[in-house]
């Protein structure tokens, strides 16, 4: 028997624009952009927008007043993502690797054109580094960004340094040096780069034909005193574990 519930068009019309995101090589789009492309009247557009707006899914540019993905959908998209792998496996390793160092471990993906932290295990120091699950991670500042961003086919890599710098020949052309570095080195340290006093180390982790970066961070002066290679030892054994048990897992 055929399903005679009528549909709800605006609900259709609110999944075709975030849809939109993931078929464009675009982080944002204008909103004749969309309107042109999903063939909808700027006014029906609009009002979605701010309706997706008002519930975290789509946010606007204050300078631009273009619209680019809210942290709502990148939460929903990365619990899939998670979920996909094993949370509980992959809790486990970052809670433990968190205890050892007592910083905290940062579990990123790129959704989209986008970074994101889709988990996290929190050190016990008071002084600790503020965040939650689900922030944006910068993709041209930082060690879990550029290593995210290295961690990607050429294709793409080089597609997402060219919208992050569209007019600027001489910064592409410096940071895909540096993302080539980090490929070479399988690792990236960063001091002050996305927060004042905050250091980080990074790592990319390849589960079930995912490309996670797992990283470690903290104040400049606490992590110097571990010393980078002993944390750049405690990612590696962590993500050499993990590797090892997704591949079990999947057999």
């Amino acid at each position: 028997m055929a399903e005679t519930t009528p549909l709800v068009h605006s609900v259709l019309h609110a999944t075709r624009i975030l849809e939109l995101y993931a078929s464009q090589r675009k982080e944002s789009l204008s909103l004749t952009e969309i309107s042109r492309a999903l063939d909808l009247h700027k006014t029906t557009v609009y009002r979605l927008l701010r309706t997706l707006q008002y519930a975290g899914w789509i946010r606007q540019s204050p300078q631009t007043g273009r619209y680019c993905l809210g942290t709502g959908i990148l939460l929903v998209a990365s619990a899939v993502s998670v979920h996909n792998t094993s949370r509980d496996l992959l809790s486990e390793e970052m809670h433990r690797l968190a205890e050892k160092f007592n910083e905290t471990v940062v579990l990123s993906v790129l959704l989209g054109h986008t970074g994101i932290c889709v988990d996290m295990a929190k050190s016990r120091h008071r002084l600790g580094i503020a965040g939650e699950r689900g922030y944006i991670v910068p993709l041209q500042i930082g060690a879990s960004g550029k290593t995210l961003l290295a961690a990607q086919p050429e294709e793409l890599r080089n597609a997402l340094v060219e919208e992050l710098y569209p007019e600027d020949r001489t910064k592409q052309r410096l940071l895909k040096n540096q993302l080539l570095q980090i490929l070479r080195d399988g690792y990236c340290i960063s001091e002050g780069e996305v927060d004042q006093g905050v250091a980080a180390v990074a790592m990319p982790l390849h589960m079930k034909e995912k490309i996670f970066i797992l990283s470690i961070s903290g104040p400049i002066e606490r992590l110097q005193k571990i010393g980078y290679p002993a944390l750049q030892q405690g990612l590696a054994e962590t993500i050499q574990r993990l590797e090892q048990k997704s591949r079990m897992v999947e057999v």
